[in-house]
């Protein structure tokens, strides 16, 4: 059984792993909120899931009394729930109080850069709630960044296990990088960003550097969110007259992936820890592009795509300079996606995700 904040497949990294954890191992999936877009499933469910009535205060959910619930807290099946969420942390105590010998688990996909203010405040107590709490459990987490961090806070049980791709979006992926480089010769120097438009993905940060980059000639943009007028806007307004933004709002996977695989690099620029693994990461690597994230304390990104070829510092204030670095020189670009690919199939490929998993569940049998 696994509990998650929103429902999977979604669009998030959070539910892409309780999707692909559900679809590998079976079971079934409670979550509390609906996607906010509507229309199809982006990705094909074979699991069941059930929902959690529940009501927002706030950014906070709280469940409401169902026979869903109780059947989750009631249960003595494994239990593995994925952080961070103030309510599911909630529930996973009370799991623990009601069958103080069911086995559970915790998912620890990120740290919270807090806020200021009150809310900021909160998130600083429910994280040292939620470090207080996963002490004594089992715990997976994405990367040996957060590792670190999480040893450094007193966890003891702790397992790695970098985030995967479905089976048949690496496979997807893995026709697109095929048919890359003969496409490659004629293709205009371009910069892709994969993103819910909103404030801590700093896309704002990437079309300034966008504009301080020469070489760069069309930035892609693909998500949508409650900033994406104030970016549109900021792009006509910084931008130069040899360079176009092009806002595409939300995609299906196929039209993503097409966009994606002819891109020059793609930039994960988030500025919080929230963010410690880009899906999209494993995506743009899959297909042959290099993928470009700051380097922030308590947090995975860097580590996910660092290339060889592509050292450099992680500093926002750097952007620039390195996708510049990339788009004047060809031989860097070949480089740069022969070793992207080759770092996806060493790290992150379906077929090690399966041993990796396998090895954690078969250690606590």
């Amino acid at each position: 059984m696994q509990l998650v904040r929103e429902r999977p497949p979604g669009f998030g990294g959070v539910e892409r792993v309780a999707h692909g954890l559900a679809t590998e191992r079976g079971g079934c999936v409670y979550f509390m909120r609906q996607p906010r877009a509507k229309g199809p499933e982006p990705l094909g469910v074979s699991y069941r899931r059930h929902a959690l009535p529940a009501v927002t205060a706030g950014k906070v959910l709280m469940p409401l009394p169902s026979f869903n619930l109780m059947r989750l807290l009631s249960s003595r099946q494994p239990l593995l729930v994925h952080l961070p969420c103030p309510t599911v942390l909630v529930l996973l105590v009370l799991a623990r109080v009601i069958h103080p010998s069911r086995v559970l688990w915790v998912y620890w996909h990120a740290f919270l850069s807090p806020r200021s203010g009150l809310g900021g405040s909160m998130e600083r107590l429910y994280q040292r709630l939620a470090l207080r709490v996963v002490r004594s459990m089992d715990v997976i987490t994405t990367s040996p960044s957060l590792l670190e961090a999480l040893e450094s806070e007193g966890v003891e049980r702790l397992h790695q296990l970098p985030c995967a791709l479905p089976a048949e979006t690496e496979a997807a992926c893995t026709r697109l990088w095929q048919q890359r480089v003969p496409q490659r010769q004629h293709a205009t120097a371009s910069v892709i960003a994969i993103a819910r438009l909103d404030s801590y993905k700093r896309i704002d940060w990437l079309i300034d550097a966008v504009a301080a980059s020469p070489a760069v000639r069309i930035l892609q943009v693909i998500g949508d969110g409650p900033d994406r007028t104030r970016l549109e806007a900021l792009a006509r307004s910084c931008l130069r007259p040899d360079q176009q933004a092009v806002f595409h709002g939300r995609l299906g996977e196929a039209a993503k992936l097409q966009q994606l695989a002819m891109a020059t690099a793609l930039v994960l620029p988030a500025d919080r820890c929230n963010e410690a693994f880009g899906i999209v990461q494993l995506e743009a690597m899959a297909c042959g592009i290099p993928a470009i994230a700051f380097d922030l304390p308590r947090s995975g990104m860097h580590w996910v795509s660092a290339l060889p070829a592509l050292a450099w510092s992680g500093k926002p204030s750097e952007l620039a300079a390195i996708l510049q670095r990339l788009l004047v020189s060809e031989e860097l670009q070949q480089q740069a996606s022969a070793q992207a690919r080759e770092r996806y199939d060493a790290h992150f490929a379906v077929k090690r995700w399966r041993r990796d998993l396998h090895a954690i569940v078969t250690s606590r049998c």
